[in-house]
């Protein structure tokens, strides 16, 4: 995000000594408006940036500006950069060299020799945006008896987003008054601007020996002191987010020796101001802002003893009296469920853990209230998320999968299910905490999944969802969630085809319909939803009629016997699991119909036409109607690219696609991806892997999968290697292949800008000395080859990677599988090939200087006791590693084989096969059941549905229909004479 562009002022550039007389008869003793007070600790990296933005501000540099740069020990060439500064600008910039002291003492110590009138401490990683000085300047000479005031923050680097804190401005300026208002009370000390006297003429000062928050009580006793500061709006701080997660903020976090320190030094803040046992709103506001940081933690990076929790929470009780509950709800960075933790912990001394209620649940005859402190929750209020709702072929089941976020607990509580004679009890599925504090779980969703063999309602006219909590069992409020379930909160219409039944969500009555499938039913069911769309007045005609099509298209798919599996990789590119597993099939199965899905102008195409793929263009009409028909889409990828490439309209389709979805993966899954691809999310009915630990993995982490999802074959494409361990070479061909990182930039950020923000990242910069270093050049003279393959996310910022010469960049359209078969050794960072390169039992060596993507969470693999080769952590021990895989001639020591061919069940070329056991499996249950129990319509029958579905109404019947439908809502019962009078004028006017 760009700075405004500052708007002219007048008389802002009057000279210092005029200003100073203007402000306040004491200023004739600064020699500069500010002092910016650097304290500085191994940033070499970034103190220069830091500086250039200083110099930039759109106001004479030096002769406002005072720059004090503290040197608090450091043991890189911070010193050194901030002496070549003060020699460029001798006269303004000031350089302190002391022992380690901490951060406070280097603050204090800039203090002391600050000669501008206003004191800011920006941290040396961080810079200020080209206007602020100005703006800040124009504001205090204005409003000289304000002497503290706030700008608003920008992240960047890791990530880029406006900071939490920047709700509070909602104003060009402002200044609060904390006895009116005490909502917008924070200590960020470094986006902050201080009149000097506030320390010069008093003993303020940082607390020394505080190891971090050491602004938090200094901000503290300052605002209490002036009660009044301004918000100055539109001109950010820039707060770096570290890639590398090394800045003191993040060391902050993971220290252990901050927690009970920062939590009794708020404890006597409170205790300092408390008044008949309360404190200030501002006060409290700012206490519990600070604790909600710390608290909110889903994992802590050390590990807490039960003694240090114990002490910990036992504080943060104790902190809590002090703070009202309405404050605690209305902390804007907790979720709900830790706001009433919190509130829990407050009124009862102990944090809810898991799977216990948060609050006293009170049973009553036909409600469960759940008291926590001024709030109650209600049982009858509870909503559940309906995710999956589906019929199974196979089976010939309906799943219904859901979610309930709730207080209640999971002690007490069940879900089951009722056609008013029949109770049907759902399965829990195992779902982990997800909210957790300080690395205690506290909460997990409920999560149910039905399944409800179709015979088994062959009398039922309704089924409903009911929640019980001991002995109170009441109707569970229905909503659908997630992109890909079948029936649309807007539409209300769709409908679940389930062989012999068809079922409905009555979205009035909190049930589902459930009829018997007969042409008169799905008449109904099916000319009340595409009355939804054919009435709309903002559709073309042309896409009615193409709405009606493909939806004739499902319906005739579901009553026939045909088999059309899809298969598909990326959109643009192919070469992975599905291209390999669609030659086998295809050559195996000419009674199936097969597709293999690509874009027309990827490289892939031509070379899969030529091989006699039955191809079809990504995003066309013809893939469009493929996917509507299809009983498998079968993918290497798991993204909305696949499974729902078109959105428009989609609310009046997604019923009518009933494919399974079967996940060949692109790479093996070795951390927890279970948000993205857990059953609510994905739905996926054949999970394909290659070992035991990866299978086992999916069974645990929230997934919600079983064995009979989730199957050990192999992947496809491992079929195209040849396992060889005894090859040796004196020169081998070296592939470096980077994965990505997340948050580098924005997608709307231009090529230019994410090329800037990636070369800022550490993550660029080390693979950039590696990459130029001499012993690569010393390894090519020597007739090695490498290679550099990037991930295709950073395929469009491949220009900003500078790369030697002799170093070959892999063409993007050059096939994965040449180039793995080619490549002798594999270093990486977290590149998923490496199994591919370990298939093959070749060596992998792994450059792990960070913690790969920032939302990556672990999974089952540890590096370390389970990876195919050395892990380094920094430049150094990448060469030596390197040059011991070299002198043994690129073959994998006994420790690495061994630990492939204990990951793999399978290291042959049959993996394909194995996988079309299974999928042969899955068909012939589903045709079995279609053969045993189907309801058979001919095509002209459901032809007859669609023609008696007219585009055209004329405006009388089209009014009729819109008041009967009106009345009909409000008035009339199933059954009753007015309601099957309106139902035939209906039938009429579709």
């Amino acid at each position: 995000m760009e700075s405004l562009e500052l708007i002219k002022i007048p008389d802002v550039e009057k000279s210092n000594e005029v200003a100073q007389e203007e402000v306040s008869g004491k200023y004739s003793r600064n020699e500069f408006f500010f002092s910016i007070i650097m304290a500085t600790y191994n940033v070499d990296r970034y103190i220069d940036e830091a500086m250039d933005s200083l110099i930039k501000q759109q106001l004479n540099f030096e002769k406002n500006v005072q720059v004090i740069i503290v040197n608090d020990g450091s043991s890189d060439k911070s010193l050194e950069k901030a002496e070549a500064w003060k020699e460029k600008y001798p006269n303004n910039i000031v350089v302190i060299d002391q022992e380690n002291s901490g951060v406070s003492v280097a603050r204090n110590a800039g203090i002391e020799v600050a000669k501008g009138k206003y004191i800011n401490f920006l941290d040396p990683d961080d810079m200020l945006d080209d206007g602020v000085l100005l703006r800040v300047k124009w504001f205090f000479m204005k409003h000289p008896d304000i002497k503290i005031s706030h700008i608003p923050l920008y992240t960047f680097e890791a990530k880029s987003e406006p900071h939490n804190l920047n709700k509070y401005f909602d104003k060009d300026e402002e200044i609060v008054d904390i006895a009116k208002t005490s909502k917008k009370i924070f200590a960020h000390i470094s986006s902050s601007f201080f009149l000097r006297t506030l320390f010069a003429d008093t003993s303020l000062r940082f607390e020394v020996g505080r190891k971090y928050g050491e602004d938090f009580a200094l901000v503290a006793k300052l605002v209490e002191q002036e009660k009044k500061f301004a918000l100055i709006n539109n001109f950010f701080y820039r707060y770096r987010a570290r890639s590398a997660g090394d800045s003191a903020m993040d060391s902050s976090r993971s220290d252990s020796a901050t927690y009970i320190p920062n939590i009794k030094m708020m404890l006597e803040l409170a205790r300092t101001h408390e008044k008949d046992g309360r404190i200030d709103k501002w006060l409290q506001n700012m206490l519990v802002y600070d604790l909600a940081w710390k608290v909110r933690r889903q994992e802590l990076p050390f590990e807490g003893s039960a003694e240090f929790y114990t002490e910990y929470l036992d504080l943060v009780s104790e902190l809590l009296q002090y703070i009202d509950e309405n404050e605690i709800r209305a902390v804007g960075h907790l979720r709900w469920v830790q706001k009433e933790a919190l509130v829990h912990l407050k009124n009862s001394g102990d944090l809810p853990l898991q799977d216990k209620a948060v609050g006293l649940p009170v049973c009553l005859k036909d409600d469960v209230h759940l008291i926590n402190g001024e709030k109650t929750y209600y049982l009858s209020n509870v909503i559940s998320k309906v995710y999956v709702f589906k019929y199974r072929p196979e089976t010939n089941s309906i799943n219904i999968i859901g979610t309930i976020d709730h207080l209640f607990g999971k002690e007490f509580l069940n879900v089951t299910a009722t056609d008013g004679k029949q109770i049907f009890v759902s399965e829990e599925l195992d779902e982990p905490a997800r909210v957790k504090m300080i690395g205690l779980p506290v909460h997990s969703m409920y999560t149910y999944s039905f399944s409800i063999p179709i015979k088994s309602l062959t009398d039922s006219k309704y089924l409903q969802i009911q929640i019980n909590f001991k002995k109170v069992r009441i109707p569970l409020k229905i909503e659908f969630g997630g992109i890909l379930v079948g029936v649309g909160n807007n539409i209300k219409f769709n409908y679940l085809w389930a062989n012999q039944k068809l079922l409905r969500f009555n979205f009035n009555d909190n049930y589902f319909e459930v009829r018997d499938n007969n042409l008169e039913n799905l008449s109904r069911f099916e000319n009340d939803l595409t009355a939804k769309f054919i009435s709309s007045k903002g559709m073309t005609q042309a896409r009615k009629e193409r709405l009606l099509y493909l939806r004739k298209l499902a319906l005739k798919s579901k009553t026939s016997n045909k088999i059309i599996n899809i298969f598909e990789d990326r959109a643009n590119k192919a070469d992975d699991n599905a291209e390999v597993f669609y030659k086998y099939i295809n050559e195996r199965h000419p009674e199936w119909e097969n597709y293999f899905v690509l874009n027309r102008d990827s490289s892939d195409w031509d070379r899969l036409e030529q091989e006699n793929y039955r191809l079809v263009e990504y995003g066309s009409e013809e893939h469009e109607e493929l996917l509507i028909q299809a009983q498998n889409l079968i993918s290497s990828q798991a993204s909305l690219t696949e499974m729902r490439p078109w959105q428009e309209n989609f609310g009046y389709l997604r019923d009518a696609y009933h494919y399974n979805f079967i996940f060949l993966q692109h790479g093996v899954t070795k951390q927890d991806l279970s948000l993205w691809l857990r059953k609510i999310e994905k739905d996926i009915r054949l999970l394909v892997t290659v070992s035991e630990q990866e299978q086992q993995g999916f069974f645990g982490y929230g997934y919600e999968y079983g064995p009979e999802e989730v199957k050990v074959t192999g992947f496809p494409r491992f079929d195209r290697f040849k396992v060889d361990y005894s090859i040796s070479k004196n020169q081998g061909n070296i592939l470096i292949a980077p994965t990505w990182r997340n948050g580098i930039w924005n997608d709307k950020d231009k090529l230019e800008d994410k090329i800037k923000k990636l070369h800022d990242t550490e993550f660029y910069q080390k693979w950039e000395d590696f990459l130029k270093s001499d012993y690569l050049k010393e390894l090519i003279e020597q007739g090695h080859t490498i290679s550099l393959m990037l991930h295709p996310l950073l395929r469009e910022v491949e220009t900003g990677f500078e790369v030697p010469k002799y170093i070959e960049k892999v063409p993007f359209e050059q096939r994965y599988v040449n180039v793995l078969k080619k490549a002798d050794l594999l270093i990486t960072d977290y590149s998923s090939i490496y199994f591919d390169i370990a298939y093959q039992g070749k060596p992998t060596l792994y450059f792990q200087f960070d913690g790969g993507n920032t939302n990556n969470k672990e999974g089952y693999f540890d590096f370390q006791e389970m990876g195919f080769g050395p892990v380094c952590d920094d430049f150094n021990k990448v060469i030596f590693e390197l040059s011991r895989i070299i002198k043994n001639n690129y073959q994998m020591t006994d420790l690495y084989k061994n630990r492939v061919l204990d990951f793999f069940r399978y290291t042959d070329t049959k993996n394909s096969n194995r996988l079309e056991n299974e999928l042969t499996k899955m068909i012939n249950k589903m045709l079995l059941v279609r053969k045993e129990t189907s309801i058979n319509y001919s095509e002209q029958s459901i032809d007859q549905i669609y023609q008696e579905t007219k585009i055209q109404r004329d405006g009388f019947l089209s009014s009729v229909y819109k008041k009967l439908r009106k009345y009909v809502k409000q008035k009339a019962s199933e059954g009753s004479v007015s309601y099957n009078l309106a139902l035939k004028i209906y039938r009429r006017v579709v």
